[in-house]
């Protein structure tokens, strides 16, 4: 897989977590599946851990996400952290191919861990929308993967 393989099959991932936003209202973002996380501190967890996963590699870049308050983000500041932390990655990405690596680090291996951690707390957005009687219709999530479009 080349470098921008691994970067278009990133920006796939990324933007089913916009659409899935944009799906959420702003009350939406208080609901919970259960006793777990509110949807929009699934949306903040996921920019959390994408500016400490750059930490690793880029700390500089990593500095320039802004993780919004779990409890209080805007969807404004949710869109912007999710905007910024994808390009950050992105700048991982790159790094990581122009070396060979091993073990969690390794280029493709980080990016299904990393597309694997944001889909599973997608998983948690739609079950918390699912018990909250505000689950989208088949057909719009079925828009998230373009399955109908």
């Amino acid at each position: 897989m080349t470098i921008e393989g691994l970067i278009e099959a990133w920006r796939a991932n990324e933007a089913i977590n916009k659409k899935l936003l944009r799906l959420c209202s702003d009350a939406d973002l208080d609901l919970k599946p259960g006793k777990g996380k509110t949807v929009r501190n699934n949306f903040t967890h996921i920019i959390a851990c994408r500016r400490s996963w750059a930490g690793q590699a880029l700390p500089n870049e990593a500095k320039t996400i802004k993780t919004p308050d779990a409890r209080t983000a805007t969807r404004k500041q949710i869109e912007h952290g999710l905007e910024m932390s994808s390009k950050v990655m992105e700048a991982v990405f790159r790094k990581l191919c122009k070396k060979p690596g091993r073990g969690k680090w390794a280029r493709l291996t980080f990016l299904a861990y990393t597309v694997a951690h944001d889909a599973c707390h997608r998983s948690q957005i739609e079950i918390a929308l699912r018990i909250n009687d505000r689950e989208p219709s088949d057909r719009v999530l079925g828009r998230l993967w373009n399955w109908t479009e």
